[in-house]
């Protein structure tokens, strides 16, 4: 029996000349999980056409694969069908739908697999696929059960929409399976030989904290640094002990990476921090060795699942996630590490039907959406102090660490997560064999904080109590502006003299409710919330749940 096939385009996996981003980095271990743990005397590809195919050989044999290479074209009349399941390396199938029913719709399934979910060219290609020839016996594989609430959200709202529009009685949709992304722990085990060359390196002395944290330098697409560099400042004065920071990564962007430089100085001037090169192929092996915790500060819409904890883990470190997205799927809190809480404003509101149309209909670019969104997020930045704190203690640490690498090996190894993909591929291969409303105005265009609403780990509402933290001026808000990411992407949540306004209000009346700040400010209260979460994040307020009674 042939298959299951994998799907190769050269571009979704790491090569010379191509930009160094998660999807690749990715797409490039799963394909070498892929041929070390599918078993068969053969290995199938499927691709675009012969040239294609001839470019997978040569990449498989690079990789170490022995066995014989069988690709199969989907353009001409090779019948890529005879694989039984075709896993893509996105959430589409190209044109395999469409190219399936030349040999019957239940002649093979097609599996996609979720990266990030809050593009356009996602967003629309999720709603082309809907008028495809697909049926339940294809898959979408969701790398985390954030993921899988905005996958199945959007794809109900594009059923809706096809059933009111086309009067459909059926409409078929894919499974939505949810199956972590995997990663080669062995790649990531770390040496005391490593650790002293990367401490010398980077000037990091025997007795100070080294937190350490991975990925391109962009604020609004991976991670904004603010909340960490204020989180570590108070850290360094608390454990009263050197506390260097490396941020590993790479931008492709000069203004970002100034931002992250010009960030630290003012905000934590008693971390040493670096930006330590990515690209690096010996630093990104051998660097975690040198760290002792890490970090990312996700609370973009961007991330889904976030390789880089599980490989910080993998190599021992003990990390300190947000309970956003797919980190807390990874991260086991208080076993591996923490997860920080966060907290997004609620869907249901008028800006964020405002905020879906803008995105909608290109009134906001990618990057402008995401900032937008991202304003009304917040990391608990007390609890990311406590949590570093907690981690200055070296057995802690270590206990940490040891427990997530061993929970990487038994859960997040490719060695535990392809036969995921293979019982999977033998379900759909069963749902084949027994084959026999309301009115969305646009189903492209949900209100994100509906669509996004189980990323964080709760949403404020009107009831909740703001307290102030420090005093907050036009020319104050200016400066943070040029270090957060706004001034970079021109986009606000609400006129400077307004935020200002909100703020001074909590701190004449406070603590008092956000809906009360909402009418001594004259503010809709959907505005007055994200405008509390907004402060927050910088630490000029304190947002906290209502005491019961």
């Amino acid at each position: 029996m042939n298959g299951p096939a994998i799907f190769f385009h050269a571009d979704a996996i790491e090569g010379e000349g191509k930009e160094l981003v998660g999807r690749r980095s990715a797409g490039q271990s799963f394909l070498r999980g892929f041929l070390q743990h599918v078993p068969g005397d053969n290995v199938h590809a499927v691709v675009e056409n012969a040239k294609a195919g001839q470019a997978f050989v040569k990449v498989a044999q690079a990789l170490g694969e022995a066995r014989p290479v069988k690709t199969h074209a989907l353009r001409g009349d090779d019948n890529f069908t005879q694989v039984g399941t075709v896993f893509f390396p996105g959430p589409g199938y190209l044109s395999a739908p469409w190219r399936r029913q030349r040999y019957g719709a239940d002649s093979c399934s097609l599996v996609g697999i979720t990266h990030t979910v809050s593009t356009r060219r996602v967003i629309e290609g999720l709603h082309d696929l809907m008028l495809d020839p697909i049926e339940d016996w294809d898959a979408i594989i969701c790398t985390s059960r954030a993921v899988h609430s905005v996958v199945q959200r959007q794809l109900e709202e594009e059923a809706a929409f096809i059933r009111d529009r086309f009067g459909a009685t059926r409409v078929p949709l894919p499974q939505l399976p949810v199956i972590p992304l995997g990663i080669h722990t062995d790649d990531f085990t770390t040496t005391s030989k490593a650790r002293a060359e990367m401490r010398k390196q980077f000037s990091a002395p025997d007795d100070a904290l080294v937190v350490m944290t991975m990925g391109r330098l962009t604020s609004v697409e991976k991670a904004n640094p603010a909340p960490l560099f204020i989180a570590l400042e108070q850290v360094a004065e608390s454990l009263g002990r050197p506390v260097h920071l490396w941020m590993v990564g790479w931008s492709s962007r000069e203004d970002e990476e100034t931002l992250h430089r010009d960030a630290a100085k003012a905000l934590c001037r008693s971390v040493f921090m670096q930006v330590i090169n990515g690209r690096d192929l010996d630093v990104r092996r051998h660097v975690w060795s040198g760290a002792d915790i890490f970090t990312l500060p996700v609370d973009n819409i961007q991330e889904t699942f976030g390789l880089v904890p599980v490989e910080a883990m993998a190599a021992g470190l003990p990390v300190i996630m947000p309970d956003w997205d797919g980190f807390r799927d990874t991260v086991v809190h208080g076993e591996t590490g923490f997860l920080i809480p966060t907290r997004m404003s609620g869907g249901g509101q008028r800006i964020g039907s405002d905020l879906a149309r803008r995105f909608a209909d290109g009134s906001d670019g990618y990057l402008q959406h995401l900032s937008l969104m991202q304003q009304q997020t917040q990391i608990d930045i007390a609890a990311y102090i406590a949590a570093f704190v907690a981690l200055g203690d070296a057995d802690l640490r270590a206990r940490m660490g040891q427990a997530g690498r061993a929970h990487v090996v038994a859960h997040l190894d490719w060695s535990a997560v392809i036969p995921q993909y293979l019982a999977l591929s033998d379900d759909l291969a069963a749902r084949r064999r027994y084959a026999q409303v309301r009115q969305p105005i646009n189903p492209m265009q949900v209100d994100p904080f509906e669509l996004y609403g189980r990323y964080p780990t709760e949403q404020p509402d009107r009831e909740w109590v703001l307290t102030t933290r420090r005093g907050l001026t036009v020319a104050g808000l200016a400066a943070l502006d040029k270090l957060n990411g706004r001034a970079l992407y021109q986009r606000t949540l609400l006129p400077p003299e307004r935020m200002v306004a909100f703020a001074q209000a909590v701190a004449k009346s406070g603590p008092i409710t956000i809906a009360e700040a909402a009418v001594a400010t004259q503010m809709r209260i959907d505005l007055a919330i994200g405008a509390a979460l907004f402060l927050a994040k910088y630490d000029y307020l304190t947002v906290m749940r209502p005491q019961t009674k």
